[in-house]
C-alpha cells in the first residue's frame, strides 16, 4: 500500500494492484503508456535505474520539480530535481513491508486529478521496486561479515582490484595492512567460542574507530582483518598499522561467561605494504601477509613493514 500526505497533513491509503483497464478508468493510449512503463520498470534491478524510468515516464503527465526517495534501512537515498514548497508524499509498503518514502515537490499545489495519475503509475512503480529492494538487500548480505559487521573477503576482492586498478591509472599511493590476534586460539580455549566472538567484535571495532573514513576494514577469515589505505604511502600506512595495534594494547576488551565479566588482554601483529608500479592485486596481499608473518615471528604485538623486510635483506 501507499500512503501519501498532502500540505494539509491529510492522508490516504492507496492500493498496491489493480487488476483491470477499467479499476484503473484509463483510454487506450493511456494503457499503452502505463503498460510501455511496466515493461520498462522490469528491465532493471537497481533502484536508481528503476526510479529514472518511473519519473521520466511521470514527467510526461505531471509537471512537478523535484523527488526525493528514501529507504532508510539499506540507508539509501536518491534525489532529482530541486525541491519546492508543496509536496506529495507517499510511505511506500506492500503487504505490509516498507519500501521507503517517495517525495514529489514544486511550486504550486497538485491537483486531486494530479495525484489520482501520480498513483496509478504508483501501482507500476510499487512490485518492480519491492523485487530492486530485495536484490539489493542480496548484494549487502553478500558483502558484509555477519558476525563483525565490516565488510567481508568477498567485499575485499571486490574493493582491491578496483583500487589497484585506479591506483595504477592515476598514479597515486595504496596501501594494505593486514592485522592479526595475536594467541587468538588460547582466548578460544580457555574462555570458549562465545567470547571468542565478542573479542572479534570489539577487534574490529577497535580497528574502525582509528581510521580514516575513506579506510576500509574487511574481515579476511578468522582473526585476520585487513585494511585498505587509498591514498596513503609506506611510511603513513606504517603510522596507521602503530595506531591501531597501541589501540589494541590498550583497550579493554571483555566478555561475559554466564554471570562474570572478564577482562582479556589483547594485541595484534600487523604486516604493511605498499604498492608500486610492478604490483599486481596478487602481489600486493602477498607482501602485506609476507611482512605480517615476520611480525609474528619476530614475537608478536608488533609492526613490519615490507618495506623495512627489503631494507634488512
Amino acid at each position: 500500500m501507499a500512503v501519501y500526505t498532502y500540505p494539509n497533513k491529510q492522508e490516504q491509503q492507496v492500493a498496491a494492484h489493480v487488476t483491470s483497464a477499467d479499476q484503473l478508468g484509463i483510454a487506450p493510449a493511456e494503457l499503452q503508456h502505463t503498460l510501455k512503463l511496466a515493461g520498462l520498470l522490469q528491465t532493471s534491478l537497481e533502484i536508481d535505474t528503476i526510479l529514472g524510468f518511473f519519473i521520466d515516464a511521470l514527467q510526461e503527465k505531471i509537471e512537478f520539480d523535484g523527488v526525493h526517495f528514501e529507504y532508510s534501512p539499506l540507508l539509501l537515498e536518491h534525489k532529482f530535481g530541486q525541491k519546492k514548497r508543496h509536496t506529495c508524499s507517499y510511505r511506500l509498503k506492500l503487504a505490509g513491508e516498507f519500501l521507503g518514502e517517495l517525495e514529489f515537490s514544486r511550486r504550486h499545489r497538485f491537483a486531486q486529478q494530479e495525484m489520482e495519475q501520480l498513483e496509478n503509475l504508483l501501482r507500476q512503480l510499487i512490485y518492480p521496486l519491492r523485487n530492486a529492494i530485495w536484490y539489493q538487500q542480496a548484494v549487502t548480505a553478500a558483502q558484509f561479515d555477519p558476525l563483525t559487521g565490516i565488510k567481508n573477503r568477498a567485499s575485499l576482492d571486490q574493493n582491491l582490484v578496483r583500487e589497484v586498478d585506479l591506483a595504477h591509472r592515476n598514479k597515486t599511493p595504496l596501501s594494505l595492512i593486514i592485522a592479526d590476534i595475536d594467541f587468538f586460539k588460547k582466548i578460544n580455549d580457555q574462555f570458549g567460542h562465545s567470547a571468542g566472538d565478542e573479542i572479534l567484535k570489539a577487534f574490529a571495532k577497535c580497528i574502525d574507530d582509528n581510521l580514516r573514513a575513506s579506510d576500509i576494514v574487511f574481515r579476511y577469515g578468522g582473526e585476520e582483518f585487513v585494511v585498505l589505505l587509498t591514498g596513503t604511502d609506506g611510511r603513513s600506512a606504517r603510522a596507521v598499522a602503530n595506531r591501531i595495534r597501541k589501540a589494541i594494547e590498550s583497550f579493554s576488551f571483555s566478555h561475559s561467561s554466564h554471570d562474570d565479566s572478564s577482562k582479556v588482554p589483547l594485541t595484534a601483529s600487523l604486516g604493511t605494504a605498499s604498492l608500486t608500479a610492478k604490483d599486481t592485486v596478487e602481489s600486493l596481499f602477498d607482501k602485506a601477509d609476507k611482512a605480517l608473518y615476520h611480525a609474528k615471528e619476530a614475537g608478536r604485538n608488533q609492526v613490519i613493514s615490507f618495506q623495512s623486510l627489503i631494507k634488512s635483506a
